[in-house]
């Protein structure tokens, strides 16, 4: 029996949370203070139930809880969202801003910030749908504290701003990084190319999403590519809110692709490609490989159904014209080889 459930609203998920009759009635009014920005409707039916017993040692139970809440709004979302580890801030007409990094980056910092002029969104992870719709999860914000369990403080103890009044549509993705040497942040906006490793790596479940990196990479060119804010401090970067939102260069064509790839149980499977022409990026599970040169067109060479190597020597040649030096089949084996190698199911170099 439960003395008492918490129900909040984490991403797209209901997540209840069950108190063991022996929780301390105090204990569970801190953990619902802690959570009154996320709570749901009383009809919410859950989608998954945590069970939280008295573990002795309060703090610890509020960050514990705060994950495992957390890494069921993920699961429930797993294949379904685009799903960043990310903080996130809205504009009073539903724009959203995420900013991307790992943890220790500062995004509970950056929320904590931001949050006090725009909607708080989330300090740790967003959910985007096909549609570009936002998700909020405005849990507790978990502050870094020394030689201790990270605090949970409620949206409305922190003074951060309620959400806006309408849909909420991701407007921008943004890395941050702190450069404790910079006197004003610094926005750039960057490829695709530069941004995709340290995306792949704060995306959750990326590979269980249908289109995997395609879908990303999607994402990314609907906003406008990726932005990367550096600063020194948290306030400033409310400074550089619409240069974060401005058009940045055109984006850079590009062709998605499935490879036929040898996982890492051995097995033969499929890997998602960006493919822009003289770097490839190829995702299959958690592996991320970058291909460039002339073995990106071995690659749409085969992709295309070339299954010779001297069917695939001309095509090269026909796309990226003779090597500056030495014999091109010699060097397209050389290729093939080294894709072979890799993974890449490709033709044997001695076809």
């Amino acid at each position: 029996m439960t003395l008492s459930r918490l129900t909040v609203s984490a991403l797209r998920a209901t997540v209840a949370v069950d108190f063991d009759e022996a929780m301390p009635v105090a204990l569970i009014e801190r953990v619902r203070e802690a959570w009154s920005g996320a709570l749901a409707g009383a009809d919410a039916v859950p989608d998954r139930v945590l069970e939280c017993v008295d573990q002795q040692d309060d703090e610890r139970l509020l960050e514990q809880l705060s994950t495992r809440v957390t890494l069921a709004a993920l699961e429930h979302e797993r294949g379904n969202a685009v799903l960043l580890h990310a903080c996130g801030v809205a504009l009073p007409d539903g724009r959203v801003i995420a900013f991307v990094g790992p943890s220790g980056r500062g995004k509970t910092t950056l929320s904590r910030a931001l949050a006090l002029q725009y909607g708080y969104v989330s300090d740790e992870s967003i959910a985007i749908d096909a549609d570009l719709r936002v998700h909020p999860y405005r849990k507790p914000l978990s502050v870094v504290r020394p030689n201790a369990p990270k605090e949970q403080v409620s949206p409305r103890t922190a003074g951060l701003r309620e959400l806006p009044a309408v849909p909420l549509t991701l407007a921008a993705v943004v890395l941050i990084e702190r450069d404790d040497a910079l006197a004003a942040p610094v926005v750039e906006h960057l490829h695709f190319a530069d941004a995709v490793t340290p995306l792949v790596a704060q995306a959750s479940y990326l590979g269980d999403l249908p289109g995997t990196i395609v879908t990303l990479a999607r994402v990314c060119e609907r906003i406008g590519g990726i932005r990367r804010v550096r600063y020194s401090d948290a306030a400033s970067v409310a400074d550089v809110i619409e240069e974060l939102l401005a058009s940045g260069p055109a984006p850079e064509a590009w062709d998605g692709r499935s490879l036929a790839v040898v996982g890492t149980d051995g097995e033969l499977t499929s890997a998602d490609a960006v493919d822009f022409g003289d770097v490839m990026f190829v995702l299959s599970g958690r592996l991320l490989r970058r291909v460039e040169g002339i073995a990106t067109a071995v690659l749409r060479a085969v992709d295309d159904g070339e299954l010779e190597s001297d069917a695939i020597v001309r095509r090269v040649l026909d796309e990226v014209g003779p090597p500056p030096q030495g014999d091109a089949a010699e060097l397209i084996s050389d290729v093939l080889g080294d894709l072979a190698r890799a993974g890449f199911v490709v033709p044997s170099p001695a076809a």
